[in-house]
């Protein structure tokens, strides 16, 4: 099926509202599943994995805690969306240093949707980020505004080992995957189930909504 990008990001924000997270989260989720799906990546579909895991109570178990250069989780794996936001949120300050100069992010569940975050932390900084998540998985570039082709590779990965970050200082502008507009095309499925997340955000309807009709409200003559 065919979908604008406003409707992209409207669906994946009550997505993931519907899945019990706080409207700063879920407008958040909203923009990652835009920004990648107008790159040609599947954001709706990362997203509704996640939200498997972070429907709980205990969502916050699954934000990574910004200590040092090697960031864990309370629960054991990091979410992507969750590491994204922690990593925008801090934009503005240098990338913590390991050894070789990079932050590591330990065992981060659906990485791609931590890719429009750091295009924020690239545009921040100034500079591209490389994005490594092992010797099998070839080098990300990310810029300010775009994501190298190679992220194709972990479209579908539920689960990265590390996600390692560091900063190409003196690159070139980045030339990534192509931005698109208009009709975005999804998958039917997945557009189904986070729809299904998505109701849970909607008042019941009741006797009063009923006989006050489309609008709900008392209607008030100002002409």
């Amino acid at each position: 099926m065919l979908c604008s990008l406003n409707e992209i990001q409207a669906l994946a924000t009550k997505a993931a509202r519907g899945a019990g997270l706080p409207w700063g989260v879920a407008d958040e989720a909203g923009r990652a599943a835009r920004w990648l799906e107008a790159r040609g990546f599947a954001g709706l579909s990362a997203l509704e994995g996640a939200l498997d895991r972070l429907s709980g109570p205990d969502w916050r178990r699954c934000a990574p805690i910004p200590d040092g250069a090697e960031w864990c989780a309370e629960g054991g794996e990091i979410d992507g969306l969750c590491a994204g936001i922690a990593l925008a949120d801090r934009a503005g300050e240098p990338i913590p240093h390991a050894g070789a100069g990079a932050l590591v992010l330990s065992r981060v569940r659906w990485p791609l949707l931590t890719m429009p975050f750091l295009a924020t932390v690239a545009g921040a900084l100034g500079e591209r980020l490389a994005v490594s998540l092992g010797p099998d998985t070839p080098v990300i570039g990310v810029g300010p505004h775009a994501v190298s082709e190679t992220c194709r590779n972990i479209e579908g990965l539920p689960l990265a080992a590390s996600v390692r970050v560091e900063r190409v200082e003196g690159s070139t502008a980045l030339q990534g995957a192509a931005r698109l507009d208009g009709s975005i095309p999804i998958d039917k499925e997945v557009y189904a189930r986070l729809d299904r997340r998505a109701a849970r955000t909607y008042v019941a309807e009741s006797a009063e909504s009923q006989t006050r009709g489309a609008g709900g409200g008392d209607l008030i003559e100002t002409d």
